[in-house]
């Protein structure tokens, strides 16, 4: 069974286009426009994988996560951070490390949509800024991915931080689906304190 989405019409991504346009002058109502979009997305998913558990799995992150400076080749995978602790790809390493995952870093949003179309895999977790979401979600609508947006950063695509609450309760849900699975996605952006950020360069 394929998965399905309204993402794989054409007319439903110019119609979010439209609204989204429309939205911008109004402060924050786009980015809660695309928070909305991104929890139905992962809704639908969630809904696919428990007919279709995934065997493959890819989680793939944004340069922004990166500590400025790092001259760790992280494009190809995390085994560097594996004992940092200078920014949230250490973490980020150590989970993917305990579920048993890849885990990539993509510099740019063209790289990171290749890399689901080449790798191919059962489902991608991934967090982006919010337009870089709803590009993903435009271009790659085949592929199943869990979404969440990007916390605040200080400056603009520099050392940002990443939800780890949110992105350990994916894992388990995909990795381990003979513990507790929520009937819905978890919040994307809980209050919860465990957001780690890159330390500034």
């Amino acid at each position: 069974m394929k998965f399905q989405s309204p993402w794989q019409q054409n007319s439903f991504g110019q119609f979010i286009l439209v609204i989204r346009r429309l939205m911008r002058p109004f402060g924050n109502l786009e980015n809660f426009l695309i928070e909305k979009l991104t929890l139905a997305q992962n809704q639908r998913v969630i809904q696919y994988l428990k007919n279709n558990p995934a065997s493959s799995l890819l989680l793939i992150l944004p340069r922004c996560v990166k500590k400025t400076g790092c001259r760790a080749d992280v494009q190809n995978g995390l085994e560097e951070c594996l004992h940092c602790n200078q920014c949230v790809l250490g973490d980020v390493a150590l989970l993917c490390e305990s579920y048993g995952i890849d885990a990539l870093v993509a510099f740019r949003s063209h790289i990171a949509f290749e890399m689901a179309r080449t790798r191919n895999p059962d489902l991608i977790i991934a967090t982006a800024c919010h337009d870089r979401l709803i590009k993903a979600l435009r271009a790659v609508p085949d592929c199943p991915a869990l979404l969440a947006p990007l916390p605040p950063m200080p400056l603009v695509c520099r050392n940002a931080g990443v939800d780890l609450q949110w992105l350990d309760k994916q894992l388990s849900l995909v990795c381990r689906p003979e513990d507790t699975v929520p009937a819905e996605p978890m919040p994307i952006h809980s209050n919860l304190p465990k957001v780690r950020a890159a330390k500034n360069s």
